[in-house]
């Protein structure tokens, strides 16, 4: 029997990374290396295979439609590359999610 996970990908990546890496996504993004659970095209792209729909919102919501368009054609034809940027770029939009309400906490505070 399958299990269905109900976690969403944006809190399983806040869940995964704290706010330090997070910091270091921000700055230096996925492709450094800094977000270890996500360097190799298999777990980007099983990540990918499992949260596309949410990734594809978030993303088109956040940054517009034409990034996906980008993201594609960075990749011709590359499924894998195309799930990798498209993993990673969300990555990268929770890590500044991350850090910018923790600022923004901060600076309440």
């Amino acid at each position: 029997m399958q299990t269905i996970s109900t976690r969403s990908a944006f809190d399983l990546i806040k869940d995964t990374y704290d706010f330090e890496t997070c910091k270091e996504i921000v700055e230096h993004g996925c492709v450094s290396g800094v977000a270890t659970d996500h360097i190799y095209y298999k777990d980007t792209a099983d990540f990918f295979d499992k949260y596309k729909d949410e990734m594809i919102e978030y993303i088109t919501n956040t940054l517009g439609e034409d990034s996906l368009k980008e993201i594609w054609g960075n990749n011709p034809n590359y499924i894998n590359g195309y799930k990798n940027d498209v993993t990673w770029s969300f990555i990268e939009l929770v890590a500044m999610s991350v850090v910018d309400s923790d600022e923004i906490y901060a600076i309440q505070a």
